[in-house]
């Protein structure tokens, strides 16, 4: 049988080491020839598993032992002890293929540490056979110019790169050997599930075609309106620059009602289309969970479903169909043209140490990528974030777009100049600008701004924190017409809440609407006012583009109100950001939507923070050290304190849960479903009291799903969610817990 690479016990099939050693070297310096890395990730490739020429891991494939012991050490040793700088990088990604990439550690780290160092003076069982099979390594002629000084950022960031080719090779490879001992009938994967999608210049002819129709065509409805005039300079503007750009950094600065979406994609479509480009893919990076499947369904209505793969934390894909195992294959590793994710998935990937994460980055290289409200990536890890992304303009061929109508000051830290995409700015954002701003100095008490909002037919109030928006809610002396948001109310119930509120909108009912921020998060809706609470100045302009919204009013009726509110407490981040944009209303009293009053908040807001806040977890410190577990351990973007618990509150959900509840119904489709019949409730104590999540533990309010596990929870009491208006709750009078 000679020596094994895999062997199926069911089939008896075996797949021959030499066999898979060549395939997965030939897989990765494909993959690594995107960077300049060619050599490097063939050689990866062929020296990954020789630790399985070991008599202890055959016997463990032929079934004759219960382990095989450590395979992934021994490649890494033998191109370690050849003393080359790149051989070493080589043997750091092989050392991790497994159980992800380790610390680099240092000469005197103990001998049973997990650290790269450590492991390199590991004993291992004798795996000297691999030489009967494979040739000494011989190192490439030359280090890579963009890896010149050996500085050490450089050189974790391209070996995670590097780890990515051999890991998503390692796993093709794998996956292709054990599909082929599968029944013709029940095999998911391989070439024709992976490859697909159209091409780029296919999807850019659809696009183009879907434009023309929509946007240029004479004969159109709307053609004439002044407002598409404009939306059509942008749009020929970015299609224009797509055609014959060739700088590697731009910036899209539009107003809210520009149409900066579709823009955005044009001008990508354009630029990856064009001969000699190099663009392989486009990479769209948003924000908010709660807008990515709304931008994917304008991508898909342009360039067809199955070409859009939307990549997040909860996303999930239905197996019961060949373009759903498609979508779930091609989330895997990125490869396909068009990949809508989020900041958090994106970002949190380039700073990974496992397998699963960085699967995808050798796939990143040569893609161009637009940060869609590029104001939102997190401040305390705002260094971390843009080194990233300068390293990938810089070394690995990307393009980027920090597409935004807040655009933030960002190119101290990116150290290259940006080209505009957006024609005459000024004029723009004159034509655009809708609303008048009315920022009060006193303080209000909440039951005075309850009492004024009760007289207003139709009104916005976004306040900053759930506590405040409940608190106004019940102040509001009258009940018909006013309405709640807030991530209490499981996202199901939150829809149903919007589409009453547009339909009262439109009728011209009576719609009072007090809401957290999440309300800003794209959501369309158009008050003739809006009431925002002190906060950032990008909040405060994202609630404006929720007045006014459709320019159908005149501009001096459509107030945004900011006010302050009594006893309303704000955390050390919001209220710097909110002190930064009193000063800004003092500078730009009557311009503050405008360009150069963001720019100097975002200036200010940047200098007043410091270095240390713009990387809070010491990322980039720990990057100098090669600390890469520490770095994915503390690269959190969102620091998720919370349970998820699922609430049956209709009779949808009810059915969810029966299906859940049974070992067949808990697929990945189901639980996305069941997703949007879920809240975050807060796990983690404060102040030395106990959580909110414990106290409805503990008084019985929640139980887990499975007893196995306690990844989600279902709400057991359903009085404790009040589905007339405010989500889950809890009375304080018997002891239970209050949820905010």
């Amino acid at each position: 049988m000679g020596y094994l690479g895999h062997y199926d016990t069911k089939t008896k099939k075996p797949q021959g080491l030499k066999e898979h050693l060549e395939h997965v070297a030939g897989l990765a310096a494909r993959f690594a020839a995107a960077f300049g890395a060619e050599e490097l990730g063939a050689l990866a490739g062929r020296y990954h598993d020789i630790g399985k020429y070991s008599a202890q891991f055959q016997a463990y494939l032929r079934g004759e032992r219960s382990s095989g012991g450590d395979h992934s050490t021994g490649g890494a040793q033998v191109l370690f002890r050849r003393k080359s700088p790149l051989l070493l990088l080589a043997a750091w990604a092989i050392a991790g293929h497994h159980g992800g990439l380790p610390d680099f550690g240092g000469d005197f780290d103990d001998a049973g540490s997990a650290t790269f160092c450590s492991r390199m003076r590991k004993e291992l069982p004798d795996f000297s056979a691999w030489k009967e099979e494979e040739e000494a390594p011989v190192p490439p002629d030359a280090v890579p110019s963009f890896l010149q000084p050996l500085d050490i950022y450089r050189m974790q960031f391209f070996t995670r790169m590097l780890f990515s080719c051999l890991v998503d090779a390692d796993f093709l490879d794998t996956e292709e050997f054990y599909q082929s001992c599968l029944p013709e009938a029940e095999r998911t994967a391989g070439e024709r599930m992976r490859r697909g999608f159209d091409s780029l210049p296919v999807l850019k002819q659809r696009f183009d075609a879907a434009v023309e129709a929509r946007f240029f065509d004479e004969r159109g409805e709307r053609y004439g309106e002044p407002i598409n005039a404009h939306r059509r300079e942008i749009l020929r503007a970015c299609l224009q620059e797509g055609e014959a750009g060739e700088e590697r950094l731009y910036r899209m600065t539009v107003p809210t009602g520009g149409g900066k979406t579709l823009a955005s994609l044009g001008f990508a479509l354009h630029r990856a289309a064009r001969a000699g480009s190099g663009v392989r893919r486009i990479i769209y990076v948003i924000p908010y969970t709660s807008i990515i499947e709304q931008n994917a369904q304008v991508f898909q209505e342009f360039l067809g479903a199955r070409n859009v793969v939307v990549h997040y934390a909860n996303a999930a894909y239905d197996d019961e169909n060949e373009e759903g195992r498609r979508q779930r294959l091609a989330a895997e590793n990125w490869d396909a043209p068009l990949i809508v994710t989020t900041n958090v998935q994106f970002f949190s990937s380039l700073y990974a140490s496992r397998t699963s994460a960085c699967r995808k980055l050798h796939n990143i290289a040569h893609s161009l990528i637009i940060f869609d409200e590029a104001q939102m990536i997190p401040l305390g890890f705002l260094k971390p974030c843009l080194e990233a992304v300068r390293t990938l303009l810089a070394q690995y061929g990307c393009t980027a777009v920090l597409c935004t109508a807040t655009q933030p000051a960002l190119r101290p830290f990116l150290g290259m100049e940006m080209k505009e995409l957006c024609p005459r700015i000024e004029e723009q954002f004159a034509f655009f600008s809708r609303v008048t701003f009315d920022v009060r100095q006193e303080r209000c008490a909440p039951d005075a701004l309850a009492e004024e909002i009760a007289y207003k037919p139709q009104a916005l109030v976004v306040v900053n924190s759930k506590r405040m928006a409940r608190q106004l809610y019940e102040a509001v002396p009258e009940r018909e017409g006013v309405f709640h948001l807030s991530t209490n109310l499981c996202a199901a119930h939150r829809t149903r809440v919007l589409t009453e509120i547009r339909r009262r909108l439109r009728q011209g009912e009576d719609c009072r609407v007090i809401s957290t921020s999440l309300i800003e998060a794209g959501v369309d809706v158009d008050f003739p006012l809006v009431y925002r609470e002190l906060a950032g100045l990008d909040s405060i302009l994202q609630a404006a583009g929720r007045c006014n919204r459709e320019g159908k009013r005149p501009r001096e009726n459509s107030i945004v109100t900011v006010f302050r509110l009594e006893g309303s407490e704000m955390q050390q981040l919001p209220k710097r950001q909110g002190e930064v944009a009193e000063s800004i209303f003092e500078q730009y009293a009557a311009r503050l939507s405008y360009p150069e009053a963001v720019e100097a908040y975002f200036r200010e807001l940047y200098d007043l923070s410091g270095e240390e806040r713009l990387d809070k977890k010491k990322i980039l410190k720990s990057c100098q050290k090669a600390m890469l577990q520490k770095v994915d351990q503390d690269f959190q973007l969102i620091d998720d304190k919370s349970k998820q618990v699922f609430i049956p509150f209709d009779e949808e959900a009810k059915k969810i849960l029966a299906q859940l509840r049974t070992e067949q119904g808990a697929c990945r489709a189901l639980l996305r479903r069941a997703g949007v019949y879920t809240v975050g409730v807060r796990s983690a104590s404060q102040s030395g009291r106990t959580s909110p999540f414990q106290r409805l533990l503990d008084a019985g309010a929640v139980a887990p799903l499975w007893e196995s596990s306690t990844a989600l929870y279902v709400l057991i009491d359903l009085s404790l969610y009040d589905e007339a208006a405010l989500g889950l709750q809890a009375d304080v009078t018997t002891g239970q817990a209050v949820v905010f």
